[in-house]
């Protein structure tokens, strides 16, 4: 989540509670060559890895975008 401070400050959240427009952001992933890898890091518990996948994998149903 980027914060409205005066220096740039970044808050590391799983996909789906902060910023990033996840559907653009995996059309554009999309539009590289077949094996680009998408990685999730410093998640605080597994819980929080498999609710990024989940999210992750919605999306990308919804858009139709194959994993």
């Amino acid at each position: 989540m980027l914060r409205e401070n005066l220096t740039v400050h970044l808050d590391e959240v799983r996909p789906g509670q902060g910023n990033v427009d996840s559907p653009a952001f995996l059309g554009g992933l999309n539009r590289l060559d077949a094996d680009v890898p998408l990685m999730f890091e410093h998640l605080p518990n597994e819980e929080e890895y498999r609710a990024a996948a989940a999210h992750i994998r919605n999306v990308a149903a919804r858009e139709c975008i194959e994993l």
